[in-house]
């Protein structure tokens, strides 16, 4: 007999209400982009540690003289005749995470019995979340607070604690497509698969208390804006539909932030990753103005990867776009809330307390905009169960 216990995370809420994901889903759908830049370089300093390469030899299936040379003209390698020799000093695999391509981890040093003792490593992409200066940081379910936090040095100073609290960071997002890849329509707009750029900024955070969940107190963030180049789908509409379909450009923003909520939650399970490495943000918030060509307003949903150059998990949601459009409609259609959840759009806002917005909604009118009307049950229902797109 197994239990699970879920929280109140969306992502949780959905695999719980849709148990065929464990007992009818196959497990096998786990995806990596090998020729992803970063990801090869890596593989390739790995192998030729053990074996030297011959010029022209297949790695992955094709040759890759033009990145054995950049290794040569690092300085890693040395090409002798036809052959590529390692000579550096490094052992190669000691650097690889298997979690993260980015460089740069940080340690968290315990200070609390008067010496320097390392007791976690950090990623750099989650060092910004989680090791800002107030932070409680948990190591082995102990609470730890962060007393101070070298950037550069890429170290965060803890000390034991006792807090009845943890901390959640406030952070704000910015991007920016650089190229398009592929685009089609999608219901009412447009949906694209691309470049993007994104500036990430800490600004502070927040004390919840345990159990209650209840807001205790804020704290100021100082961090340099986090910045990568990566790639992602994402969704706009046109103005006259937004004019059309809402009162005014508030309650089109409340939609667009719902269904990238829920939206988010669907792609998670299709791509089966982890919310730290599919992350998603709304154009024309947090100080976005949301203004597209010759001055319109256009907001624009972002799903993108969350590493440097992507990962490869953007790609099978542009070409899936429909199905996913259905199940994010689906699962709100089905929640069994009246106006918003942590199980689908999020908790209900202040402002809807006083009457003011319904993100539901709102955000079911956004999915129904995005739907095309020719596909089976496109506004009223999706596929049978969680889909992964392959």
């Amino acid at each position: 007999l197994g239990v699970l216990v879920a929280g109140s995370d969306a992502l949780d809420q959905y695999v719980v209400r849709h148990p065929e994901f464990f007992l009818q889903a196959s497990p096998e759908q786990a995806r990596i982009a090998p020729d992803q830049k970063l990801i090869l370089f890596d593989q390739l300093r790995c192998a030729a540690f053990e074996l030297p390469f011959r010029h022209d030899e297949c790695f992955g299936g094709q040759a890759r003289n033009e990145y054995l040379a950049i290794l040569a003209e690092d300085g890693v390698l040395h090409r002798d005749g036809d052959r590529y020799h390692w000579i550096d000093d490094s052992y190669p695999a000691q650097s690889v995470n298997l979690r993260s391509v980015a460089d740069g981890n940080f340690v968290v040093v315990d200070l609390t019995d008067g010496q320097q003792n390392i007791i976690a490593e950090v990623d750099y992409t989650s060092a910004a979340l989680t090791l800002y200066e107030g932070a409680i940081y948990l190591v082995q379910s102990q609470p730890w607070q962060v007393e101070r936090l070298d950037w550069v040095g890429r170290k965060a100073f803890v000390t034991r604690t006792r807090a009845d609290y943890y901390t959640d960071a406030i952070d704000y997002t910015r991007l920016k497509p650089l190229d398009s890849f592929a685009r089609q329509f999608s219901g009412d707009g447009e949906v694209q698969h691309g470049e993007v750029h994104v500036v990430r900024r800490v600004t502070g955070y927040k004390k919840i208390r345990y159990y209650t969940h209840e807001n205790i107190g804020y704290g100021p963030v100082s961090l340099p804006d986090q910045e990568l180049q990566s790639t992602a789908v994402w969704w706009t509409l046109p103005a006259a539909a937004l004019d059309a379909a809402f009162a005014d450009r508030q309650a089109a923003l409340d939609g667009f932030l719902g269904a990238a909520r829920v939206l988010q939650t669907v792609a998670l399970v299709a791509v089966l990753a982890e919310r730290r490495d599919l992350c998603r943000a709304v154009a024309g918030v947090d100080g976005d103005s949301g203004v597209g060509v010759a001055g319109q307003f256009q907001p624009t949903l972002y799903l993108y990867d969350n590493y440097p150059g992507g990962i490869g998990l953007s790609e099978p949601l542009f070409r899936h776009a429909q199905p996913l459009l259905q199940q994010a409609h689906r699962l709100l259609q089905q929640c069994s809330c009246t106006a918003g959840c942590p199980a689908c759009v999020g908790p209900v806002l202040e402002r809807e307390e006083r009457g003011q917005g319904d993100s539901k909604a709102h955000a079911l009118r956004v999915l129904s905009l995005l739907l095309d009307d020719s596909l089976p049950g496109a506004t009223t229902d999706g596929p049978d169960g969680p889909s992964s797109p392959a």
